[in-house]
């Protein structure tokens, strides 16, 4: 059975004659008929289409366009608009998420304005056991810089904190943490 190609195919393809069974191999087919006058060609399937025509706008050829294209300023101004609705909608929040974080780490009481904390120190308390005396901790760090409002503990406990800025770098605060009159942990703030 023979297989219809769902390509198109020419009016001029002719297809190659199968020999016959009792003709040999080699010998040649039959010549092929003349192929058919362009007025017996069958009418034109569908296909690209010619191009619309042209009209005018503003002395310019605009093809297929029935409407003045839109001026650089218009194009300028809907694309800024689009960006800052779709920044505002990425990011609504951006003060009211910075407004808490700030408030946790605000001074309610200065103690010692000029107290700064050695490496020394810092390793010390590194090696200080949890659940170690309060006056254990503040002996060897002596008095903070400023306390802190009372902050959580990673287990969510309420902790009292104490803030000493870093002798090697000012900006960043180690917060000390402490339970009633246990030392429960510590942390850093990098302003």
């Amino acid at each position: 059975m023979a297989q219809r190609s769902s390509y198109p195919v020419s009016s001029h393809y002719h297809r190659p004659q199968q020999p016959s069974p009792g003709q040999p191999q080699g010998a040649s087919p039959k010549p092929s008929p003349q192929p058919a006058p362009r007025s017996a060609w069958p009418a034109p399937q569908a296909g690209p289409r010619p191009y619309p025509p042209t009209a005018q706008v503003n002395n310019r050829a605009v093809y297929g366009e029935s409407t003045p294209r839109p001026q650089p300023r218009q194009v300028l101004v809907a694309g800024g608009s689009v960006l800052a609705l779709a920044a505002l909608l990425i990011s609504p929040n951006i003060n009211q998420e910075q407004a808490p974080e700030a408030e946790a780490f605000t001074c309610i009481r200065q103690e010692q304005p000029k107290s700064l904390v050695s490496r020394d120190q810092v390793k010390k308390l590194l090696e200080t056991d949890l659940q170690a005396p309060k006056a254990t901790v503040q002996e060897f760090l002596n008095a903070p810089y400023c306390v802190l409002s009372p902050g959580k503990t990673e287990a969510g406990l309420p902790a009292e904190r104490e803030a000493y800025p870093l002798e090697f770098d000012p900006q960043t605060w180690l917060v000390v943490l402490y339970d009633g009159d246990r030392y429960v942990g510590y942390d850093f703030r990098f302003r």
